[in-house]
């Protein structure tokens, strides 16, 4: 009988095996975990762009006049903000232009980016949130078509210091507006109103004068010194209703003008020199000549900081009227955005 003792060894294979089998099982658990750890970065970094894109949007709805932008929104605005791990790019699109008393209608957009803290190959986390708003002209309070807190002196019977709205969109006030010392000197013929002439007191003028002069809570378009008076402007847009401040002691108006002027002190205008919308005058002002205001003028602001002024005086014929519609465009550039409830979205479409 003959056996066979040649046997082939199955040890060796089997140990590949195993072997290949343990390492397949290894890298299996090898990318099943790195796996999970990226689908963990990409919902941080989804969360972390979310917060980026939020907090941009609210600093943008919070602090737009310090980033730059002042006045009314145009037809886009747009700014990147740096923030902690991205940054925000915001941007404002205007839907609705402001329409009188209509206020203007935008969408504000946030497109958060992170840049920092992303697991290493995957991409930047993207997220946008967007929130309607409304751009709203500041509300003014108009006691009469001229305010003046340290009295009135009106020299010649010629011309009108009227409060009936020029504009005929609002209620008549007082043609003249004064405390009763020193009060209004003057010819009464040339006062027109509801009343005509009104007695108020320092604290009737709900102006916070303090913070406009000493804590520049208007953000002004020009600020003389430093700037420079822009007849050339006016004289080519008569659209263009900026807030000019004047910080000077004394001050000449030099042309004809529009918008919003805050003078921190005395104020002269002579000749034929108009103006149209809001005079917030600190000192006394003096008016000589033919020359008015259409909109609203309030003088002697000073006296609420303490502070002696002489009486405003108005010689010759002039026209200092209150008109509603040149207040609302005065006052419109120092508006506030102001948000609309249940407009949030955190699903806005990006392209």
């Amino acid at each position: 009988m003959s056996f066979n003792t040649e046997r082939r060894g199955f040890a060796l294979p089997v140990a590949v095996m195993v072997i290949a089998v343990l390492t397949i099982m290894i890298a299996g658990g090898f990318s099943l975990v790195s796996a999970e750890r990226r689908s963990v970065a990409d919902q941080k970094s989804q969360i972390s762009a979310f917060r980026i894109a939020e907090q941009g949007l609210e600093m943008y709805l919070v602090r737009r006049d310090s980033l730059g932008l002042v006045g009314v929104p145009g037809a886009k605005d747009s700014v990147r903000l740096t923030l902690d791990g991205g940054y925000a790019d915001v941007s404002l699109t205007r839907i609705r232009p402001v329409q009188g008393s209509l206020a203007g209608l935008y969408v504000v957009r946030s497109k958060g980016v992170e840049t920092k803290g992303a697991y290493a190959g995957t991409p930047e986390g993207v997220r946008t949130v967007a929130q309607y708003v409304l751009w709203e002209p500041a509300p003014m309070q108009v006691l009469a078509g001229w305010t003046a807190l340290s009295g009135l002196d009106k020299n010649g019977n010629s011309g009108t210091l009227g409060g009936f709205d020029a504009c005929g969109d609002s209620a008549a006030v007082a043609g003249v507006a004064v405390p009763l010392n020193p009060g209004y000197d003057g010819k009464t013929t040339a006062t027109q109103g509801n009343p005509p002439i009104d007695t108020i007191t320092y604290a009737d003028v709900a102006i916070d004068w303090d913070g406009i002069i000493n804590k520049n809570i208007i953000k002004a378009t020009i600020t003389i010194p430093g700037g420079s008076w822009p007849s050339a402007q006016f004289a080519a847009d008569t659209t263009f209703y900026p807030i000019i401040r004047i910080n000077q002691a004394d001050f000449t108006l030099p042309s004809s003008g529009r918008g919003m002027l805050i003078v921190s002190g005395h104020l002269t205008i002579s000749g034929s020199n108009t103006w149209k919308g809001v005079l917030l005058v600190g000192g006394d002002l003096t008016s000589n000549g033919n020359n008015g205001v259409q909109g609203a003028t309030i003088s002697g602001l000073n006296v609420k900081l303490g502070t002696y002024v002489p009486s405003s005086t108005a010689n010759g014929t002039k026209s200092y009227s209150y008109n509603s519609c040149e207040v609302s465009r005065a006052t419109s550039t120092a508006g506030a955005l102001v948000t609309l409830k249940n407009t949030w979205v955190d699903n806005w479409v990006e392209y």
